[in-house]
């Protein structure tokens, strides 16, 4: 089961059992409420934080805010429980059929159902009242601002407790030692409470003196994996550019046949039939196409980044985050990403054009934009500068310009991705790569 130290939603901690345990230490909870030492060890130091004391002494305290002087007496919410973070729930369609058994439908993983409960803690009747209010605030995510999208944030926690890594050969900085543990769920949003469920503690005469609250609130996630932190493959890689651009001699003959051709075309042509028995004339038959989606004529630059193995468990599989720069001299046209399964770690050259398992085709990058692909959330974005993220969901096709199928790279092997373009549009366009892998 997942871990009831961290919890945080639209990157706002809304829960830190380190951060509460050592709080109510220091008198932030009722006197008659006994907290043990149950947090994860070097919690604090994984998360780049110095050793909790108290909310008016330490940084970054999230619900701390010196123009609320409530905000001092609160100590934090002490996650009791949590379920709905184990594994994603499985669903399928069946349908009888005459005779004995039925037919099973696609399996599809429905979306998760979150629910927390805990405790929240304080010096004063005050101070938990404002923690009550802070929680419901934070919660609302980034709905909270003002943004205009419904979608949900990212609710990231840890699989389990770490383990301070510090004896590893590798060992650089302890935030190293938090991040194979930490999972994202995308697209989570609050759908009910908090809502108060009991008080623990207190219980005496004194007005100052109140009982914890226990708190329970349920949160829905929209995709159900849940989302390992993203490994950099490569960064702001660029193309070769072409030695030579074939050069285009343009006909305007509509026909597009020389003089030469035309005649020997006519020579060649049979005696008329007979004018009361024509041959049928067989209708052409319309193919389907897409205007925004073409090949360039002056060729293709390659740029092929290698997918090592291991990148996703051999029981998991992983998708990738493709970010693509448009140079600053003009737009970059007629991309094509392409994704090889290359177990035997192969060229490009022995893989051969047409061995790819998958295909995304970006028509049109303006110039100095960024063109996201997004595999965690389905999502193309690109972004041009001083204005806001527009979907590049108009600009984005599967092959021959139909509908897309979102890559994944599965069964651990090396892949090789492929991004070619416009060999006339490349300069100083650049490709950056990730992985995420995926869990249920």
């Amino acid at each position: 089961m997942a871990a009831h130290d961290y919890l945080c939603l639209a990157g706002v901690e809304i829960a830190n059992s380190c951060r509460a345990t050592n709080y109510a230490r220091q008198g932030l909870k009722p006197h008659t409420m006994t907290v043990n030492d149950c947090c994860c060890p070097d919690l604090a130091a994984m998360l780049g934080d110095q050793d909790y004391r108290r909310p008016d002494l330490d940084a970054n305290v999230p619900w701390v805010d010196p123009a609320e002087p409530e905000s001092y007496e609160f100590g934090g919410l002490l996650v009791s429980s949590i379920t709905g973070l184990d594994v994603a729930p499985v669903e399928r369609s069946r349908t009888d059929r005459l005779g004995d058994g039925a037919l099973i439908g696609r399996r599809r993983l429905g979306p998760r159902t979150i629910v927390v409960r805990g405790l929240l803690l304080g010096s004063t009747c005050c101070g938990i009242d404002y923690g009550l209010r802070w929680l419901a605030s934070a919660l609302d995510g980034s709905l909270a601002c003002g943004t205009s999208t419904c979608g949900g944030d990212d609710l990231t926690y840890l699989a389990c407790c770490p383990e301070a890594c510090e004896d590893s050969p590798e060992f650089e900085t302890y935030q190293e030692c938090l991040t194979p543990h930490l999972r994202t769920l995308r697209e989570v949003a609050l759908i009910d409470g908090p809502n108060v469920v009991s008080e623990i503690g207190g219980g005496c005469n004194c007005c100052t003196e109140c009982p914890a609250k226990e708190v329970e609130f349920t949160l829905l996630a929209g995709r159900p994996h849940a989302l390992r932190q993203p490994v950099t493959v490569a960064t702001e890689q660029t193309w070769d550019p072409l030695a030579v651009t074939p050069c285009i001699e343009w006909s305007t003959d509509p026909d597009c046949l020389s003089e030469a051709e035309e005649c020997e075309a006519q020579e060649a042509t049979p005696c008329p039939l007979d004018p009361a028995c024509p041959p049928a004339v067989v209708p052409e038959i319309p193919m389907p196409s897409n205007p925004c989606n073409c090949d360039p004529l002056a060729g293709r630059s390659r740029l092929c980044i290698e997918v090592p193995a291991g990148t996703a468990p051999i029981w998991a599989d992983a998708v990738p985050i493709i970010v693509i720069k448009a140079g600053p001299n003009g737009p970059l046209r007629s991309v094509r990403i392409r994704m090889y399964a290359n177990p035997l770690n192969r060229t490009i050259e022995q893989l051969g054009e047409c061995g790819f398992c998958a295909e995304v085709n970006v028509s049109f990058v303006p110039a100095s934009a960024t063109y996201t692909l997004d595999g965690t959330t389905r999502r193309s974005i690109v972004a041009c500068p001083g204005r806001a993220e527009t979907s590049g969901g108009s600009v984005t096709f599967g092959p021959q310009g139909g509908p897309l199928i979102w890559p994944v790279l599965e069964c651990g092997i090396p892949y090789l991705v492929c991004v070619e373009a416009d060999a006339d549009t490349i300069t100083g366009a650049t490709v950056a790569l990730q992985t995420v892998v995926r869990e249920r």
